[in-house]
């Protein structure tokens, strides 16, 4: 199972080429040797813009054509706007292009991944993950570890300010950067967290692995069908709420 796996949500480019166990080469029918290769690097605002450079070096290292994939997972948000679009319009015109299922992956989900490997949580451990959204608020969702070490998430993502977090009632590990990005406002939730990852962002392994699940639960869509999620339908104060904040900001 050779899957192809973008993410592009953050000033991290994050690309990889997996061939999971088990995976056929689609030319011949033979099986392939499993193979992990990555490319994962902070390169700021511009980050998106090496993805499609990335996505060829690594075909090319593999020595492997787009139609040699079995389908392509895309990190599809929540996160930087411009940067997901990006990835999912490589991930759509290469799907386009080799007639290839496309595997949409929540962000959040791929970080909740992350921090499950990091903390080596063991299943039924339950994992918040909140991430920085920007404009003082935060995406976060909440995990159980299943069986196979994989996330379930329990319920939808939530954009909200930190202070808002509905803490779990249970132990849990706390992931992800909002934990940087709001100290103060995260401090209560991190004391009480019996775990602790901090430095948890989507990658395109987890991505992936993730990816590698939805295709064998049936779970792929059309290259048509792969689109962005937003959680936050405003993405911009305007030049008059700017000019009403900045009083409040001087105080």
């Amino acid at each position: 199972m050779t899957i192809l796996a973008i993410d592009t949500s953050t000033q991290w480019c994050s690309v990889a080429l997996v061939n999971h166990p088990g995976g056929l080469d689609s030319s011949s029918g033979e099986g392939k040797p499993p193979f992990s290769l990555v490319k994962h690097e902070n390169l700021g605002p511009e980050s998106s813009q090496h993805a499609l450079d990335w996505v060829e070096a690594l075909l090319n290292e593999a020595q492997l054509n787009f139609r040699d994939l079995e389908a392509i997972a895309v990190g599809i948000g929540p996160g930087a706007f411009t940067g997901i679009r990006i990835g999912v319009g490589i991930g759509q015109g290469m799907a386009f292009a080799a007639d290839l299922p496309c595997l949409p992956i929540v962000c959040l989900d791929a970080v909740a991944l992350e921090g499950i490997q990091s903390l080596s949580l063991t299943p039924s451990d339950t994992v918040l993950v909140a991430v920085d959204a920007r404009m003082g608020e935060v995406y976060w969702a909440l995990y159980t570890v299943q069986a196979d070490g994989l996330p379930e998430r329990l319920g939808d993502v939530y954009l909200s300010a930190p202070e808002a977090i509905d803490s779990p009632t249970s132990p849990f590990a706390l992931v992800g950067n909002a934990i940087t990005a709001y100290p103060e406002a995260m401090n209560d939730l991190k004391g009480r967290a019996k775990k602790v990852d901090a430095e948890a962002l989507p990658h395109a392994r987890s991505i992936a692995r993730l990816g590698q699940d939805a295709l064998a639960k049936g779970l792929q869509v059309s290259a048509a069908e792969l689109q962005p999620i937003y959680v936050r339908d405003k993405v911009a104060q305007t030049i008059a709420e700017r000019a009403l904040d900045q009083p409040a900001q001087a105080k």
